[in-house]
């Protein structure tokens, strides 16, 4: 009985989708791996990677999904609960998947009950926990009319009628084994004395030498604790009853014909889909705990009047929500900023000095565009914007000892898929570029620069570029740039305050203060050398160190 295959999605409410297999190539720069092994820490088991994986395609998905956890968030009672069907859905999957797997007809019958069992427990547990709530989402309350309409199908209700009548006889299989020192001793209803049926079987667990310290009761659910390999006890445990009950045996046998199925089930992926959600309500609460919110962005169509002409970005207070996960037990917070593109602008280009920040912010953007498209709550306070069909992300990489590839040629092998055009899929993106052509010369590094953003944003796309080269960032000669500026501390340019500003380039890399903090300046240099030179007694190394 395959019970209700008709398609249905709390994910995807548009259709049935592709998923993607494979990590995409933007989490490892946006240090999405991470953070999504937190997320899924405590339920490993449950297949709910190519979800992530998936980007959903539409902004009503979007919404469908933001609505969903909303209902989670308003009933919070609702998460035990839906552990609970969840739990019972993996244990109908299980007990299904051994029936499928025994040529036992005893067995067979059992497995197929007990998965039926679950089944449906799982399903009114579901249709009740969902009545109770205050759902307002299209997901849910389509969901309870299906739970509702299923239960009043006259095939449903027969077939778990029939599931209840078979439990009810197995349920009078009671036999309880009293198991001390190297005796095992069975008591059964006293109906059963006069058949001689205690002495036999007394008699074969005296054969077994099993050393027990102490006597111990035991209520199974199941006459086969183990799942496929049956002992000898269990056997002749299982014959004494079947001798003694010969109904309820041949009527499991029965069961295990009725035409009962879970593939293309919907029930299961729901399963999956409401641990989805689940995963993610769990993962912001620690991050909440540790004084960090997340909040639910806003999509606009690309030319929406509250963002202004050709605007496409406005993000308050974004934070790093892999470096706020890392830091949330040392007490060290992370900064915060506030990014918003202008009116024409299409590319933040981002200086300043070295370890100020820049490629933070880059990454936490990126992260909350992502956590956008995925209908989930982004690390900010605030976020409106545009939708994006895809994120794509090229950050700086190291020379491949593999291919004896250059940096260079690294760089433009994972530029060229990136920019060429063969099916059009790189319009609408969102861009993420760090620090390219580094080892190119200052003048060609900025030419290739150029081109790059020049490609992106011909093709309607939206992006951030964080590099050291100034020219870049000039927003009189860049069209469509718009200049941001890691900033240091005022008063001690050695510390960088990771606030990044809109401002022009200020032309400053700030190495020197760098090099001063590792004693590596020209003063510290030359009196280390010359420290030597007078342990040496020979002069000759310090003055050309000091001429030079």
């Amino acid at each position: 009985m395959n019970i209700r295959s008709t398609f249905f999605s709390l994910l995807f409410p548009e259709g049935r989708t592709e998923f993607e297999s494979q990590q995409p190539v933007f989490f490892g720069d946006l240090q999405m791996e991470g953070i999504l092994k937190a997320i899924l820490s405590r339920y490993s088991e449950f297949d709910l990677r190519k979800y992530f994986y998936t980007l959903p395609g539409s902004v009503n998905t979007i919404y469908y999904r933001q609505n969903i956890y909303r209902d989670l968030e308003k009933n919070d009672f609702l998460i035990l609960i839906f552990k609970k069907f969840s739990d019972r859905m993996a244990q109908s999957e299980k007990c299904f998947q051994y029936y499928r797997q025994t040529e036992d007809e005893i067995k067979k019958g059992s497995y197929l009950l007990l998965a039926c069992r679950h089944y449906l427990a799982a399903l009114s547990l579901l249709r009740d926990s969902l009545k109770q709530g205050d759902i307002t989402s299209k997901g849910f309350q389509t969901l309870l009319e299906i739970l509702d309409e299923m239960n009043t199908e006259k095939g449903f209700i027969e077939f778990s009628e029939r599931v209840e009548t078979v439990y009810s006889y197995m349920n009078e299989l009671k036999l309880t084994l009293l198991i001390s020192k190297k005796e095992i001793r069975i008591l059964e209803e006293e109906n059963m004395e006069g058949a001689g049926v205690v002495d036999r079987i007394r008699e074969f667990m005296e054969a077994f030498e099993i050393p027990v310290q102490k006597t111990v009761p035991s209520v199974v659910e199941n006459i086969f604790p183990s799942p496929l390999e049956t002992s000898s006890l269990e056997t002749a445990v299982v014959d004494i009853l079947r001798r003694s009950n010969p109904e309820v045996f041949r009527k499991l046998k029965q069961f295990a014909e009725i035409p009962f199925t879970l593939e293309d089930n919907i029930f299961l992926n729901i399963k999956n889909e409401i641990v989805f959600y689940i995963s993610f309500y769990e993962f912001e609460r620690q991050l909440e705990n540790a004084g960090y919110q997340l909040n639910y962005p806003k999509i606009h169509e690309e030319n929406s009047e509250s963002l202004g002409p050709d605007s496409g970005l406005e993000i308050a207070q974004v934070y790093d929500m892999a470096l706020a996960w890392k830091n949330r037990f040392s007490g060290e917070k992370v900064v915060k900023n506030d990014i918003r593109y202008g009116e024409g602008k299409r590319f933040l280009v981002i200086t300043g000095p070295n370890q100020g920040g820049k490629t933070t912010l880059a990454r936490a953007v990126g992260q909350c565009v992502y956590l956008m498209l995925m209908g989930l709550k982004a690390p900010c306070q605030s976020m409106k914007g545009r939708f994006f069909e895809h994120i794509m992300t090229h950050f700086e990489v190291e020379e491949s000892v593999e291919t004896g590839a250059g940096k260079l040629k690294e760089e433009l092998w994972r530029l060229k898929p990136m920019m060429q055009d063969l099916n059009g899929n790189q319009e609408n993106s969102f861009v993420i570029l760090n620090e390219l052509f580094t080892t190119a010369t200052t003048y060609d590094a900025r030419i290739m620069a150029q081109k790059v953003m020049e490609h992106f944003q011909n093709t309607g796309c939206l992006g951030i570029y964080v590099t050291h080269i100034q020219e870049l960032a000039d927003e009189k000669n860049q069209p469509g740039v718009q200049s941001m500026v890691a900033q240091v501390d005022q008063e001690d340019p050695r510390r960088r305050t990771f606030l990044v500003l809109p401002m022009e380039a200020q032309g400053l890399g700030y190495s020197d203060s760098i090099a001063r903090k590792y004693e590596l300046d020209y003063d510290q240099i030359t009196k280390r050398v010359a420290a030597l030179d007078d342990c040496s007694g020979n002069g000759t190394l310090g003055e050309k160190a000091v001429q030079k």
